[in-house]
């Protein structure tokens, strides 16, 4: 017994997950609390589906959504150089700046909704966030200033503590839904909470980077400096964040203009659910990618990190993304209450998007680390009108089901273009991610083989808990292969 955990010990000592600077205890950290995290926001899922309507959700979609957009604009995303420069005290002033322009942004956010918040929500078809639009600001402040501090935790590589904010974050967000919504705030205990999980963490982060680093002590000079050397930034990622985060909320901002808050609430806890792979590991991927990434860049590999890492996404996630989907109707009724059988149906319509963004989403970072903000730009200036059309499509020729059914395709069909031009301008095979694509669809179709036979004959509970044990096992077996070997 004890030469077995001698060997065990050995193992674990020789392997990447030991070495402090291996990409894989990094992701392993962050994605170990994210884990944590997101477990905790399962698990209350069904209590506070159960406290709250869809119509409630709906308001939140909403308040989230308005919140992503503003968030894009209110730093110029100079967030985003903070793991890049090799200087320290630049990259303090880039902490300084991005903060700096947070306060101002939201500042003059909060003076121009006292005024005529209540006109501009209106003529934006939101009347809904009318008596929440002191909440806007708010939340604005804190989601940014977690961004800004999280950036910097990244570049000083302090993953254990952005992993311990996750947790934070969830578990003081679940607590603040449920307390107010039992005590009858509602929607209103849904948009606290949201704002209570967006700020947690703030402090902790803080004080770590405070007790490495020191308070930044810099120069004007050094504010142009950064300004100047990074305005790509504001030129370009910021519209093309706007205009990226703009196209993955656009679904709750046109739904709720054509149809109702709760069919806003239904699409928004559809795509909740089935975004558990990316909560869980694809968000760990992307952060560690870009300190990865601009490394890489320096020393010559980066087409080789691409190519890595667009292989294990689709490993990691395709599977689980396809299964939530496959069993969503049931799912959902099960968990969260007949109210949101619906939301099943629409997990369903949309599941090859949510797997193909799934990969894109770390590897969209590329455009930052190669400064190819333009073409990122581009892109999305094509991607969201593509995005309204196919949503006013869906609408003239039927229902909130047509809708999503034009919008996942097209939403596919420009994911898949975008990596395409990463690749190409890495210098990458063409045929790399139309054959790397296939062959993950054809395991995942694999895998779920057993399930769909289970389902489609109603051979009964025992034989599909069977049937789900063998398709989880297989994918397991699959991924650990995949990784051993690469």
């Amino acid at each position: 017994m004890t030469g077995l955990a001698a060997r065990l010990k050995n193992t674990f000592t020789k392997s990447r997950f030991a070495n402090p600077e291996s990409a894989a205890r990094h992701v392993s950290l962050i994605a170990g609390g994210t884990i944590i995290a997101q477990a905790i926001g399962i698990l209350t899922i069904p209590i506070v589906s159960r406290i709250y309507s869809p119509d409630d959700f709906g308001i939140m979609a909403v308040y989230a959504s308005v919140i992503a957009i503003l968030g894009e604009l209110s730093g110029f995303r100079y967030y985003l150089a903070i793991p890049l420069p090799k200087d320290e005290r630049y990259a303090k002033a880039l902490v300084v700046l991005s903060l700096g322009l947070q306060i101002t942004f939201v500042t003059l956010l909060a003076l121009l909704l006292f005024v005529a918040g209540k006109f501009l929500l209106t003529k934006l078809s939101m009347p809904n966030l009318i008596p929440y639009r002191a909440l806007i600001p708010l939340g604005l402040l804190a989601m940014g200033t977690y961004i800004v501090l999280t950036q910097w935790a990244i570049r000083e590589k302090l993953f254990s503590t952005i992993a311990r904010t996750k947790i934070t974050q969830s578990l003081s967000g679940a607590v603040a839904k449920i307390t107010l919504g039992l005590l009858g705030i509602r929607p209103l205990g849904l948009l606290i909470g949201t704002i209570v999980a967006q700020a947690g963490g703030i402090t902790t982060l803080l004080r770590s980077l405070l007790e490495k680093k020191g308070v930044p002590h810099l120069e004007r000079e050094d504010l142009r400096r950064v300004a100047l050397r990074y305005r790509k930034f504001p030129m370009y990622d910021t519209f093309s964040g706007v205009l990226i985060t703009t196209g993955l909320r656009i679904a709750s901002l046109v739904f709720v203009a054509l149809y109702s808050t709760r069919i806003v609430g239904l699409f928004s806890m559809a795509q909740q659910l089935l975004g558990l792979p990316s909560m869980f590991v694809g968000q760990a991927i992307g952060q560690v990618f870009i300190q990865r990434g601009s490394v890489a860049k320096r020393n010559g590999t980066l087409p080789f990190i691409f190519t890595q890492t667009y292989r294990s996404l689709m490993r990691i996630g395709f599977f689980p993304i396809m299964m939530i989907s496959l069993l969503a109707p049931s799912l959902f009724s099960l968990l969260l209450g007949e109210q949101w059988a619906q939301a099943g149906d629409f997990a369903r319509i949309i599941s090859p998007w949510v797997a193909i963004s799934f990969v894109y989403s770390p590897i969209s970072n590329l455009f930052s680390i190669l400064e190819r903000q333009n073409i990122g730009l581009l892109l999305e200036t094509i991607h969201l009108p593509l995005r309204i059309l196919a949503l006013y499509l869906g609408s003239r020729f039927g229902t909130e089901t047509e809708s999503l059914l034009f919008l996942t395709l097209t939403n596919c069909a420009v994911y898949l273009l975008k990596m395409s031009y990463l690749n190409f301008i890495l210098g990458n095979s063409s045929q790399f991610l139309l054959k790397n694509l296939l062959i993950e669809s054809l395991w995942t179709a694999i895998l779920l083989a057993p399930l769909l036979f289970s389902i489609s004959l109603g051979l009964g509970l025992i034989f599909f808990i069977v049937s789900l044990c063998f398709s989880l096992a297989f994918y397991g077996v699959l991924v650990i292969l995949f990784f051993n070997k690469n």
